[in-house]
């Protein structure tokens, strides 16, 4: 497993983190833990849970993972997202709905369309208190190594009292760094030095390329991120539409069906992105942290990536331009 240093940490951290978005929700306690155990005995290393993740059940679920393991791990949590309320009804019928899920993958589209989604809080200082307090007792731990304010807005970033209570936060042993986990509208791109954020966490893949687009910011501070399979389906959509960028993964060594060769290459792309930094994968199918691993050990260079990438963003407006030929 290749390891990678957090400066904000003083650590070498693995270079793959386990997202754990699923854990609670869609993966069950027992086939979480089962998952978490595998990546461990893997190398892996960085675990990223929040509050709202798993409809409230991540943390508790991680935490009891990590128990007996915590000199060993690192642990990212987050503040500033919440659950909604699960009716007893639903609760019941969650196991159902896994059980279901494994026999017909397919229903996956429709059991998402059904999930309520975790929704926005303002944040405050109380809130940030309350909330680590919270995310501790459920962790079975006294700290956590980041903590991470969740989808912050621009004002968040830089408010004075916000500043101040992630300080205190850091001061007092419950958090070791401070990070923001969201986009572009927290303003990122323009982060001064003298705040408090050592760790940034951003969707990054082919189709959103944000990280590329971030350099500016990566100075003294380490990148983690997210939504690499979220570019699959368009991805073969386009690989399908597209033959020259089919071809172009051919030369490059890439095999399989469409939906292995966007795999591969969204994998490949976050690695070699963030070279520097973690890339979360959910990877409680170990078909997926073999996968993940195995890609892993072999990452083109990413000029050759870039290519794709550029012919990416280019592809629809060539297309364009042939249909106003046409026209014409």
């Amino acid at each position: 497993m290749k390891m990678v240093r957090v400066d904000a940490l003083g650590a070498n951290v693995s270079s793959i983190g386990f997202g754990c978005a699923s854990l609670g929700g869609r993966v069950g306690a027992r086939r979480g833990v089962e998952g978490l155990e595998r990546a461990y005995d893997a190398g892996i290393t960085w675990y990223d849970v929040a509050p709202s993740y798993g409809d409230g059940m991540a943390e508790p679920i991680l935490g009891q993972f990590v128990s007996g393991k915590r000199g060993s791990v690192y642990i990212c949590t987050k503040v500033g997202m919440r659950p909604r309320d699960t009716s007893v009804v639903m609760r019941i019928l969650k196991p159902m709905a896994r059980a279901a899920l494994a026999v017909f993958p397919g229903i996956q589209p429709r059991l998402s369309a059904m999930k309520s989604k975790p929704f926005k809080v303002p944040l405050s200082a109380e809130l940030i208190r309350t909330s680590i307090e919270d995310s501790l007792r459920r962790l079975r731990t006294d700290y956590v190594d980041v903590l991470a304010l969740h989808r912050p807005t621009r004002d968040e970033v830089v408010r004075e009292d916000i500043i101040r209570a992630v300080e205190r936060i850091v001061q007092d042993g419950k958090a070791r760094a401070i990070s923001i986990a969201g986009n572009n509208e927290g303003g990122i791109d323009d982060l001064h030095e003298s705040l408090p954020y050592r760790l940034i966490q951003i969707a990054n893949n082919p189709l959103e390329p944000n990280l590329q687009r971030s350099t500016e910011i990566a100075r003294r501070r380490t990148f983690v991120t997210y939504g690499s399979f979220s570019s699959v389906a368009p991805l073969v959509a386009r690989l399908g539409s597209e033959k020259e960028i089919l071809n172009g993964l051919y030369e490059m060594g890439y095999r399989g069906d469409l939906t292995e060769i966007a795999a591969a290459f969204v994998v490949d792309y976050a690695l070699a992105t963030n070279s520097a930094g973690v890339s979360l994968f959910s990877m409680f199918r170990k078909e997926h942290l073999a996968f993940n691993l195995r890609r892993s050990a072999k990452i083109p260079a990413l000029h050759q990536l870039n290519r794709i990438v550029a012919e990416l963003s280019n592809g629809p407006r060539r297309a364009e331009r042939l249909v106003v030929r046409v026209l014409v």
